[in-house]
């Protein structure tokens, strides 16, 4: 997988498009957020083989199981080994790049380094939050 040229417009545009919009379940939650990014800068829609299949958190776990077997992280491990994606250490993580890191109101949650790059992008319930990179559990080096 390879970034367009022009990925950092991309992706600028994208967390400005995105910045306002609340989480949602099957639209706009950790996963399809990651994964929405992840699209505008590469044209790969990591999500292909479950988007659209959930609408609510019960869906949401079944469809993550069924597609990887466990949790947001293993999801993140299936979706990086299906596309050749590298594990990189997260505090070497740089914009464009995916952390998993933990939050205490919903556990583990995918993010994308932002613009800046020293925080975590993600959704929330009243549009994006930040979080420092430094909380990163894992990343993927995309692109």
């Amino acid at each position: 997988m390879k970034r367009h040229e022009d990925w950092p417009e991309r992706l600028g545009m994208f967390l400005a498009e995105r910045k306002d919009m609340p989480f949602e379940w099957g639209s706009q939650d950790c996963c399809l957020f990651v994964c929405d990014a992840v699209l505008a800068m590469t044209g790969t829609d990591l999500a292909a083989d479950f988007r659209g299949t959930y609408t609510d958190a019960l869906c949401a776990a079944r469809a993550i199981k069924a597609y990887a077997g466990a949790g947001v992280e293993a999801l993140a491990e299936k979706m990086a080994g299906a596309n050749g994606i590298q594990e990189i250490p997260p505090e070497f993580a740089q914009r464009g790049d995916v952390v998993l890191f933990d939050t205490t109101e919903y556990g583990e949650t995918l993010g994308i380094v932002g613009m800046m790059g020293y925080e975590i992008v993600s959704t929330g319930e009243l549009g994006a939050r930040y979080t420092p990179t430094a909380e990163g559990i894992r990343a993927w080096r995309i692109g």
